[in-house]
């Protein structure tokens, strides 16, 4: 009998050790299985094999992200899976591989085209949540407690203190990074169908008149002689009427060297008008050339009359501004947060908006209009302060 339960108590110490052997050899295989799954699932080419992926990785490929001076390459699962927490990791793995397998299955992006139409719903949902993570996937490369701040460029240095203090994250600027960016025009849109609402309204007897777009002015009722370029926001004193012809005055400066351009305000160069060599002679000086310290130049008063269509015209410049406004945060607020118009000085501007105009899709009136309201809102007009 004691030999028996020798016997029984050996073979449940056998048993047991073998349960555990098992258990932990099933363990560690299916750790090694989910560790292997998880990377291999992880990779760029993985991420890039559904056939809705095709133009994603075609930005990506001309990004900085895929080659750069430094031969630092950031993938998919770089950029869009959080790497600060293993939990977060596996969750935002699962749950978006399976998002992205139904959609490929249901053939939700079946095309290039297709791919457009959602750009700007999916842009907004991954720039949501990388608000959320305070961008910890940027930020899992991008450290900024280890920056060499002083060896950014000036600029890049203001933004960067500007993140801390304003509480911003990586993405509130860098967007467009790896993929191009959306452009939210709808409201711009609308704006621009309500600005030409507004001015097909403005009443005959109006006393100063807003140009929408650049209009041509003459020196006389029936056109037969072109007389300056007008450009949109310029203030129009109506001195007479005739038909659908107005005359105007514009007031404004001239700035020594450069006597054919009427700007708008001393020393700063919004262009009002743009005089034709024939007609200088009318322009009305109404006083000395004073010195401009900031631009170290000279200016003077001017006057100016001529005849324009009544057409195309608002009574208030608001709504020009409301426009303005649409528009920048249409086309400027794809790539980056939208930048305040007193984040700048009027002559700042026009280099900046004509340098960035042509990755967007902006046509030329609505490249003017926002200059205008960038420059007519800017720090030195508005007297608003932008550390």
């Amino acid at each position: 009998m004691a030999n028996n339960r020798k016997a029984m108590l050996f073979m449940t110490k056998k048993g047991l050790f073998l349960i555990i052997f098992c258990a932990l050899l099933i363990g560690a295989i299916g750790l090694y299985a989910t560790h292997w799954s998880l990377r291999a699932t992880s990779t760029t080419e993985f991420c890039v094999s559904c056939h809705s992926m095709e133009k994603p990785l075609q930005e990506w490929q001309s990004s900085k992200h895929f080659s750069n001076v430094k031969g630092i390459q950031a993938g998919c699962a770089d950029c869009h899976i959080p790497h600060d927490n293993d939990w977060v990791y596996v969750k935002t793995k699962i749950t978006t591989g399976l998002k992205d397998m139904i959609a490929e299955m249901r053939g939700t992006i079946p095309d290039a085209a297709a791919f457009e139409e959602k750009r700007g719903e999916m842009a907004k949902r991954v720039w949501a949540e990388m608000e959320k993570n305070n961008s910890a996937t940027c930020r899992s490369c991008h450290k900024a407690e280890v920056w060499d701040i002083y060896a950014q460029s000036e600029k890049a240095q203001r933004e960067h203190q500007r993140m801390e203090s304003e509480n911003m994250t990586c993405i509130s600027c860098h967007r467009g990074i790896a993929h191009f960016p959306p452009e939210f025009t709808e409201d711009a849109d609308r704006a621009a169908g309500h600005l030409h609402e507004l001015a097909a309204k403005t009443a005959d007897n109006a006393a100063a008149l807003f140009p929408i777009a650049e209009i041509e002015g003459y020196a006389d009722s029936g056109k037969q002689k072109a007389a300056a370029r007008i450009f949109p926001s310029t203030a129009l004193k109506v001195l007479a009427g005739e038909d659908d012809m107005r005359q105007v005055q514009i007031e404004g400066f001239q700035q020594e060297g450069a006597e054919q351009v009427i700007y708008a305000q001393h020393g700063k160069r919004i262009i009002a008008a743009v005089i034709n060599d024939p007609m200088l002679k009318n322009i009305s000086v109404q006083g000395e050339f004073r010195h401009h310290e900031a631009s170290d130049t000279n200016w003077r008063p001017v006057q100016f009359s001529a005849w324009i269509s009544a057409e195309h015209m608002l009574s208030d410049v608001q709504a020009l501004w409301d426009y303005g406004d649409e528009l920048n945060n249409a086309y400027c607020g794809g790539c980056h947060a939208v930048i305040p118009a007193h984040h700048y000085n009027a002559n700042q501007w026009p280099a900046i908006v004509n340098g960035m105009a042509n990755r967007t899709s902006i046509n030329e009136n609505g490249k003017l209009v926002l200059t205008y309201y960038l420059q007519n809102h800017s720090k030195d007009v508005t007297g608003a302060n932008h550390d």
